[in-house]
């Protein structure tokens, strides 16, 4: 598994279009982006609201049983009620918000 992780890390370094060194998620600034963007809906405990039908609870970590990859098109496309973030923040900050929910509990 570890070969695995490793190695789509590195695809998805260069899926992004890392061309020199390689910079490690930004949990502080993804606390940051979510403070700002998606305490409203996900709480900011990441259990979600009761008023937002469908927002997932990141406490409980089903949804981040997910690769980075698949929440990375969920924040780049908007799911249900959830925006699309494209041309909001840039694949690294919205990586950045992913390292970010992989610390709540």
């Amino acid at each position: 598994m570890q070969f695995w992780s490793g190695r789509f890390a590195c695809l998805l370094v260069l899926a992004l279009g890392g061309q020199g060194s390689v910079l490690a998620a930004d949990v502080f600034n993804g606390e940051r982006i979510y403070s700002r963007l998606c305490i409203g809906c996900h709480g900011s405990d990441g259990g979600g609201q009761a008023a937002i039908p469908g927002a997932p609870n990141f406490a409980r970590g089903q949804t981040l049983m997910q690769p980075d990859s698949a929440l990375l098109r969920t924040m780049r496309n908007g799911k249900n009620a959830m925006p699309a973030y494209l041309g909001v923040l840039d694949n690294y900050e919205m990586l950045d918000v992913i390292a970010y929910l992989r610390t709540i509990r």
